[in-house]
């Protein structure tokens, strides 16, 4: 409700104001945008979690390493392809694998701020089961949709872990 009601209003929200400052149309971001204000406000959610994750994996990265590679020559760049990267690549991978299984179930977003719409352009799996069942009262379309939905969470959760397997072998 901050993020309908306090910063993507177009009225009276923080980036309405900020926008009237600049000299710009205000953006009704609910109704021109719908799925992009439900990304953005899933991202503000979820990234403290994968920034924990990384900085903890960046933390443990080796300084004999780095300083090697800079005694060896390596710039910047090349310190961050060939030491960093690999070295985050498992952290990457679990961030990848946990984001992935929680955003198949965002659904309070949707539901609070743009009710699924305009139409259905912000509808999500999840979202639609809820649609489909108390809102269309079709409980055997919302059960078929949940079971899509559990064996579609599955297929996402196998390529994962395998990409995760592969990771970890190395």
């Amino acid at each position: 409700l901050v993020w309908k009601n306090m910063i993507m209003h177009p009225g009276y929200g923080v980036l309405a104001d900020l926008s009237r400052f600049f000299g710009l149309q205000p953006v009704d971001w609910f109704a021109q945008f719908p799925l992009l204000s439900i990304i953005i406000i899933v991202a503000w959610q979820w990234l403290p979690f994968a920034t924990l994750i990384l900085l903890t994996a960046l933390q443990s990265l080796d300084g004999e390493q780095k300083e090697a590679a800079e005694m060896d020559g390596a710039n910047f760049v090349n310190r961050f392809i060939y030491l960093t990267l690999p070295h985050l690549a498992r952290a990457i991978t679990v961030v990848i694998l946990i984001q992935t299984i929680f955003l198949l179930g965002v659904y309070a977003e949707i539901l609070v701020t743009t009710n699924g719409g305009p139409g259905y352009a912000s509808t999500n799996l999840a979202f639609l089961i809820y649609r489909t069942a108390l809102l269309g009262y079709d409980v055997g379309g919302a059960s078929a949709g949940g079971i899509i939905a559990v064996v579609l969470a599955n297929i996402v959760a196998i390529f994962l872990m395998r990409a995760v397997g592969k990771n970890l072998d190395r």
